[in-house]
């Protein structure tokens, strides 16, 4: 498609056939990055809290949440009978200036979470194992052979567009890369059309006063 010859030399002096992968990579993470589509939305749970424990890293480390190239957090359930609750979401800098030091308080079932780089942070920090189930979109897997598909749906093209347009950045060939942008820009748009939460209807709450 690029009308370039698979041993040709890219800009870093690389051959263009061991550069293929890294462009679908980079297509697949742009994707990604545009739009959290269904198929890279993961209900886990299989995540705990542990008694007296504030903090914990979203995928490797001490007291980790086990998720899997999480891109980010939608929902997190904390499991208790009866007294099972969502948790609330804080920005970091509203959960420091509200609790700069969670160990002053009480430990008991947390109400708060925020997320600080790859850890959650809760207030009030667990006084017992609850288990959470966590709502979170997923990064794609990269390609690191041929035989692999990708874990988007019915996307093919669109990572193939975008593929290309990514080659042709690569290559500064920019009047090219240009054309297929426009290409992927309007893929894309049909791909989000696709995707709609139907079982939805607006509900309003009613106007009070003080």
């Amino acid at each position: 498609v690029v009308g370039k010859s698979v041993s040709a030399g890219a800009v870093s002096g690389a051959t263009l056939q061991t550069r293929v992968r890294t462009w679908l990579n980079f297509a697949q993470r742009r994707l990604a990055r545009a739009f959290d589509f269904h198929e890279l939305d993961i209900i886990y749970e299989g995540s705990a809290t542990v008694a007296d424990v504030k903090r914990y890293p979203l995928t490797t480390g001490t007291n980790n949440l086990g998720l899997t190239r999480p891109k980010d957090i939608h929902s997190i359930t904390l499991i208790d009978g009866a007294n099972s609750r969502k948790l609330q979401r804080y920005g970091p800098r509203r959960f420091r200036q509200k609790f700069p030091r969670p160990e002053n308080f009480t430990s008991d079932r947390p109400l708060i979470y925020t997320r600080f780089g790859n850890t959650l942070d809760m207030f009030k920090i667990p006084d017992a194992i609850y288990t959470l189930h966590i709502w979170y979109p997923q990064w794609p897997t990269l390609f690191t052979t041929g035989s692999q598909t990708s874990d988007f749906d019915n996307k093919d093209e669109l990572l193939i567009t975008l593929g290309v347009m990514e080659a042709y950045l690569a290559l500064e060939e920019y009047q090219d890369a240009a054309v297929w942008a426009a290409r992927a820009k309007g893929q894309l748009v049909d791909a989000i059309n696709v995707q709609g939460d139907i079982d939805w209807e607006p509900q309003a709450d009613p106007f009070r006063i003080g």
